[in-house]
């Protein structure tokens, strides 16, 4: 059983973002990195300020059934980060079959702004996973997360997996949602959950400039206004490759509509 803390903080400097703490804990190493994002989510996270850009990668495999990994993050008033991952997460089951666990805790300053797109999650057969994720925006503050779920590998029955994400700004709760798929979750797989797709994932923005959402044709994808600021896509597909291609229109239409062009750009930032 591995338990893992980790912590990731920014703050606001006259050069732009100042990367203020990166505490790693094996298995959750993190890093500063470039960021490979589309030309749309630059634009819009770079709006007023340079960017910090800080991958997660995993320093073994898992999380293991039984482990405990906890990760937070800090954006500090007036900043802005770009936060990804380097590799798909492959959930695997303990030698035991205890349950392995994930909570995440994130905080967006006032006026601050966090691009949050993780990769894959693989809930491979056996395991047995929760991922708690909790975001609290402050006034003014923008945020985009992805998430992305592949239920078994090739040829294998999925392991049981259940995502918690609640989403608070100023004005109070945002978004409340909870998939549980696999065998712990009956009907996860009916026609009213996932009708059978190997794939699901969401995309979610909020942001209190951006424009009222008119529509966009993307195949098996629902878009849903929030109450405030936020508006969320929902897309099953057959395989990753399909739903990333869904998940990637949606943002890069959506904040297409917003991106102007901008002096500020993405920095490296110094870790303290």
């Amino acid at each position: 059983m591995t338990r893992a803390p980790a912590r990731l903080a920014t703050s606001s400097s006259p050069g732009g973002t100042h990367i203020s703490v990166l505490r790693s804990s094996w298995p959750l190493m993190l890093r500063t990195t470039a960021f490979p994002a589309s030309e749309p989510l630059t634009k819009w996270a770079c709006r007023d300020t340079p960017a910090a850009c800080v991958h997660l990668a995993a320093g073994g495999a898992g999380p293991l059934g039984g482990d405990r990994l906890r990760l937070e993050v800090d954006v500090g008033a007036g900043s802005t980060l770009l936060f990804g991952e380097v590799s798909p997460t492959l959930l695997l089951p303990g030698p035991r079959g205890e349950e392995s666990r994930f909570d995440i805790r994130v905080r967006i300053g006032a006026g601050a702004t966090l691009a949050w797109l993780p990769e894959l999650v693989i809930a491979a057969h056996g395991c047995r996973h929760i991922t708690d994720i909790r975001v609290t925006l402050e006034r003014g503050a923008r945020l985009v997360l992805r998430e992305e779920i592949l239920f078994g590998r090739h040829g294998e029955t999925p392991g049981s997996h259940r995502q918690r994400v609640r989403i608070v700004t100023d004005e109070g709760p945002l978004y409340d949602q909870e998939l549980g798929t696999g065998p712990s979750a009956p009907g996860w797989d009916g026609p009213a959950v996932t009708a059978g797709h190997r794939t699901a994932g969401t995309l979610l923005l909020v942001d209190p400039d951006r424009p009222t959402y008119t529509g966009l044709p993307i195949p098996d994808t629902a878009f849903m206004e929030l109450h405030g600021n936020g508006v969320l896509c929902t897309a099953l597909a057959p395989d990753t490759t399909a739903l990333r291609h869904r998940l990637d229109a949606a943002l890069d239409t959506l904040l297409g509509a917003r991106a102007e062009p901008s002096s500020a750009a993405l920095s490296p930032a110094p870790a303290g």
